[in-house]
């Protein structure tokens, strides 16, 4: 299959310009520039984390949510979507993307964990409120009583609006926080989704004519403040929610900034006693669930608070006996269980340092900018945008090109005669048309020490065909027409020269089939096979020989994966060679005649084919003298076709392979050496062509 890199290109750009959100954002390159976003922020603070982007556009799907590790983003969520560019739309997750770092950075889930649970238990954490006013004072009574009693539904309420008041002020903490260190493109995305979430909550008259709990009114009020410094009252709404909303204001203007988080515990517990006279009607309906075992409450909250938009990071952990579940006996245990699994994933806070004093310069204060106007990134993200579209593009019109040669690769295989051996058995070709990250991630991992031997022997052949095509002086040779005088010194009888004029290099080409059986997973030889293709794959390459890499095994039908193709062109092949393994049985006779057939399709003169296995064919209907026979028909067929075959034995099989491939028969004992003598073995092919 032929496909001219211009036609690609035309490809590339049809496809980029019909690119839809969700493959954008849902895709691998977009998580992988998400995550190098990530690691940009929280390695600064020896932290690490990595990004898993999906789609999900359903009512009251999750927005984002972190395991203090890995952050887990829905792209496809209500309030990305909702803005109208491409652009918008990636800050937003850039955006959420640093809100989820915030909390990685600077929230302390521990603490957070034991103050929810202290409030299911019926106590407040980190101490009683102090300090109160007389309206205060008088919900501090009432609830101390309903403790007193085990008044499950008050506890339960309670315990729920606390976890929507601490997550407030955690929120815009880790966000003030984050928007300090990170002012570019981080603190651009954070405001612009908060400015974004505040216009589509509805208006506090809105709320009313929907009939919504009173104190969940009041949550949402909270909520528009701390994100934007305002309210959404377009309505012109006058009356007792905005005058606890005012009374609630400097607890969240103080506590939100500061480092302490017990401070905003204490902040949290303060606003919980103001909001209490309007939980009547919410603790009425906690009750009704507890003795009727439904979760209506559970599903009003999620309805009507912050107009039922998911926030980041809020379904990352449910607290216990709040909201996020049904409260049950026996539930502490498991949230237990569940705190240590958030310790065995916390990596350390950032260091304590030994410090002689605390700066306290300036004016102080807290002060807001609700007319900021980004920080000059936006050229940027636009540039960031358009190389990710592309590269998007590129893999998608890539990938597409792949499925188009694998269906041509179906076709050749279709139509090879395999004679009466394979009569009735199914080839079936198997291409890897996207690479995952994962698999370039460990090709980097295991090729550096491969790809030197590559280089290594690429230099002991470099010279001659440079030589072979520039021309030359050939010097120390044992015989020849011509002496060089400074030659007789060496005593070595290598006296001799000549001249050699420049020629067209002769062609050659390469295709290397791999055994996957079951029994390649003994002592390490599929991964030996695995590094001689990465050697010899690497090796071609870099000295412009087309090579083919295939593996093969039977299960159903012969499988044949093509790892390498003569015809590929999206510079994939190498990661595709880390998807080699140890699989079934080996019906070689069937692969090893497509493969040749294969070889046969290229016009170099010279074409060699390599085959790596541990032992003879072993498949259903298929081993003993018959297979044998089979296989030295073929060889002796395409030898006289002039395919060079070469058998790399690497098993216990040994005499069975050499009785099979004879001439080209290689006994390797070391399995260490198969990669370097398979290199050295093309090595000499080239030399002997060109002396010839």
């Amino acid at each position: 299959m032929r496909t001219s890199h211009t036609a690609i290109r035309r490809l590339i750009s049809n496809v980029k310009n019909k690119l839809t959100p969700e493959q954008i954002f849902a895709s691998p390159q977009f998580a992988a520039y998400l995550t190098d976003i990530s690691e940009g922020t929280t390695k600064r603070y020896r932290r690490k984390s990595k990004v898993i982007t999906y789609w999900d556009d359903s009512d009251n799907a999750d927005t984002a949510h972190t395991d203090n590790r890995t952050i887990t983003i829905n792209a496809g969520n209500f309030l990305t979507r909702s803005f109208p560019t491409i652009p918008l739309m990636a800050d937003s997750l850039l955006g959420i993307v640093g809100h989820e770092d915030g909390h990685i950075l600077f929230s302390d889930f521990v603490m957070l964990d034991t103050f929810h649970q202290a409030l299911s238990g019926g106590r407040f954490y980190p101490h009683e409120p102090e300090d109160l006013s007389p309206k205060q004072k008088k919900s501090l009574t009432s609830i101390l009583e309903a403790f007193e009693e085990e008044d499950k539904a008050v506890i339960h309420a309670v315990s729920g609006i606390a976890h929507n008041l601490v997550n407030i002020m955690e929120d815009v903490y880790i966000e003030e926080r984050m928007c300090c260190a990170f002012p570019g493109a981080i603190k651009t995305g954070i405001l612009l989704n908060n400015l974004r979430f505040a216009e589509l909550m509805d208006t506090v008259q809105e709320q009313i004519d929907k009939h919504h709990h009173e104190v969940f009114i009041l949550v949402n009020l909270l909520i528009q403040y701390a994100k934007t410094g305002d309210v959404n009252n377009l309505g012109g709404y006058k009356g007792p929610y905005l005058d606890t909303l005012y009374d609630c204001i400097p607890f969240i203007d103080n506590a939100a900034y500061d480092d302490d988080a017990k401070v905003r515990f204490d902040a949290a517990n303060q606003i919980l006693l103001y909001l209490w006279p309007y939980m009547e009607s919410y603790i009425e309906k906690v009750r009704e669930d507890l003795k009727n075992g439904t979760a209506e409450a559970e599903a009003e909250m999620k309805k009507q608070v912050a107009g039922g938009i998911p926030l980041p990071g809020e379904s990352s952990r449910p607290a216990p006996g709040t909201g996020k579940h049904k409260h049950v006996p026996g539930a502490e245990d498991e949230e237990r269980e569940s705190l240590q699994e958030v310790l065995d994933y916390e990596a350390g806070r950032i260091a304590l340092e030994k410090t002689d004093d605390i700066e306290d310069e300036g004016a102080g204060g807290v002060s807001r900018d609700n007319d900021f106007g980004g920080s000059g990134y936006v050229s940027q993200a636009a540039a960031d945008m358009e190389r990710i579209m592309t590269q998007i593009a590129g893999d998608t019109a890539y990938m597409q090109y792949d499925e188009e040669l694998t269906e041509e690769l179906q076709r050749e295989a279709d139509k090879i005669r395999y004679g009466n051996a394979h009569r009735g058995v199914h080839v079936h070709i198997n291409r890897m048309s996207y690479v995952e990250p994962a698999y370039m991630e460990l090709y980097q991992k295991v090729a550096p020490p491969l790809l030197l031997i590559s280089k290594r022997l690429q230099k002991q052949i470099a010279q001659i065909l440079k030589d072979y095509r520039d021309g030359g002086k050939l010097d120390n040779l044992p015989f020849g027409k011509r002496i060089n005088p400074r030659n007789i010194y060496h005593n070595d009888g290598k006296f001799f020269y000549k001249l050699k004029l420049p020629q067209d290099l002769i062609g050659i080409a390469v295709a290397v089939l791999n055994d996957e059986s079951g029994s390649m997973s003994c002592s390490d030889r599929i991964t030996y096979a695995r590094s001689s293709s990465i050697i010899l794959y690497d090796f071609c390459k870099g000295l412009d020989i087309p090579i083919a890499i295939y593996g093969h095994t039977e299960e159903d039908d012969v499988e044949l994966y093509a790892y390498a193709e003569f015809d590929s062109i999206d510079n994939k092949d190498q990661y595709r060679l880390m998807d080699m393994s140890a699989r079934c049985g080996n019906r070689d006779g069937a692969a090893l005649r497509y493969v040749a057939e294969r070889l046969m399709t290229r016009p170099e003169p010279i074409k060699l084919l390599i085959i790596t296995s541990d032992g003879q064919p072993a498949a259903c209907g298929y081993y003993g003298t018959e297979a044998e026979a089979d296989l030295r028909g073929i060889k002796q067929e395409y030898t006289r076709k002039g395919i060079k075959f070469f058998a790399a034995a690497i098993g216990n099989d040994k005499e069975n392979i050499q009785r099979i491939y004879m001439d080209g028969f290689l006994d390797i004992t070391n399995l260490e050496k198969l990669p370097v003598n398979l290199g050295k073995l093309i090595i000499q092919q080239i030399k002997n062509n060109i002396a010839a």
